[in-house]
């Protein structure tokens, strides 16, 4: 009776494992028991695992940005790895910022495991001391199967936009239905944290002509008022 009864509880309080970040590259996203860093910018290669798994829903992908580091009308454009193919693109959810209490809550949403802000919040202003929340930014991507823990860096293989510093990637997945919705969210240690700034701009080509041209004509100046010295 007393093995039944354990047995019985133990069942009630079974939920799904979470999801959790992965990078294709060498090194990176390497769970250090806080978060899955990577040192790469932008990011190719990553996707989540679930367990158990395989299991298939409707994932959402968001990805956290120090609120201090938003740019207006910003967006971060996923696409295949393979063959380049548009994924979607994850825009602004709210104008204001996720300052405190759970991610989940603060996307009306009711998933597990809890992804608390002071799982996260720690890191980024060890990189960027002046942040105090995150700009949140979501995209959908659809219905799609995740692989399990034992098959990672194997379907889905995306990459995404470069990202700010200190800036992270996590899922929810859905496996029940819109009516009856099963939120999984991502194992907080599982969450993709971004530890290196955005590669610099380089300039359009036709800045570039812009700018030899303008050089020229200032070295021709330079030379013309030297010679009437």
């Amino acid at each position: 009776m007393l093995l039944m009864f354990v047995t019985a509880a133990c069942w009630g309080q079974l939920i799904d494992d979470p999801l959790h970040g992965y990078c294709s590259g060498s090194g990176q996203c390497v769970d250090n028991g806080t978060n899955s860093s990577t040192s790469e910018n932008p990011i190719t290669g990553f996707g989540f695992t679930v367990s158990p798994g395989p299991a298939s829903g409707d994932l959402l992908v968001d990805v956290l940005v120090p609120g201090n580091e938003q740019v207006a009308a910003a967006s971060y454009a996923i696409t295949q790895t393979l063959g380049g193919a548009a994924v979607g693109t994850a825009t602004l959810v709210s104008t204001t910022d996720w300052t405190s209490g759970d991610l989940g809550a603060y996307l009306g949403l009711s998933a597990s495991p809890n992804n608390p802000i002071g799982a996260y919040l720690p890191s980024t202003q060890g990189l960027d001391p002046t942040a105090s929340g995150f700009s949140v930014y979501q995209v959908n991507v659809g219905s799609l199967t995740l692989q399990g823990p034992s098959n990672p860096d194997s379907s889905p293989l995306w990459n995404i936009t470069a990202l700010p510093k200190a800036s992270y990637i996590v899922g929810f997945l859905n496996e029940g239905t819109a009516g009856s919705p099963d939120w999984i969210a991502t194992a907080n240690s599982g969450a993709i944290f971004e530890t290196s700034s955005p590669p610099a701009s380089v300039p359009e080509p036709s800045s570039v002509i812009l700018l030899g041209t303008m050089s020229l004509f200032v070295l021709i100046g330079a030379k013309k008022a030297l010679n009437r010295w």
